[in-house]
């Protein structure tokens, strides 16, 4: 029997942002369901499989654990689908190939944040 190495997915909703690398524009974007390796979701730009992006979202305090945290994620679209309806998102499967998370510091001025490793 052949074991399943693959991550446990979440079906998390949740709003983020990429960019395609090399870009400056940012576009929006839902998750579908994400995992610890990769997340599928559907964005305003479409992507061609192999190309490298960026991810930005907020995790909710229930996910986090705490306060919500910003993570910043590197990775590259491995599967990506475009809308089969007029009025539809393209959807984008990434991996995670980097990542930070950006946690509010209650002890510095507001709008400043520490980096977690």
């Amino acid at each position: 029997m052949k074991a399943n190495n693959r991550a446990q997915r979440y079906g998390i909703q949740i709003h983020l942002r990429y960019r395609l690398k090399g870009e400056s524009k940012w576009w929006k974007g839902t998750t579908e369901n994400m995992s610890r390796s990769g997340v599928l979701f559907r964005g305003e730009e479409f992507a061609e499989p192999k190309t490298p992006l960026e991810l930005t979202f907020v995790l909710p305090k229930e996910i986090s654990g705490a306060r919500p945290a910003e993570v910043m994620c590197k990775g590259t679209v491995i599967w990506s689908e475009r809308p089969r309806e007029p009025g539809k998102l393209p959807s984008l499967a990434t991996t995670i190939s980097q990542y930070r998370i950006v946690r509010p510091n209650p002890e510095s001025a507001p709008g400043r944040s520490r980096e977690v490793a």
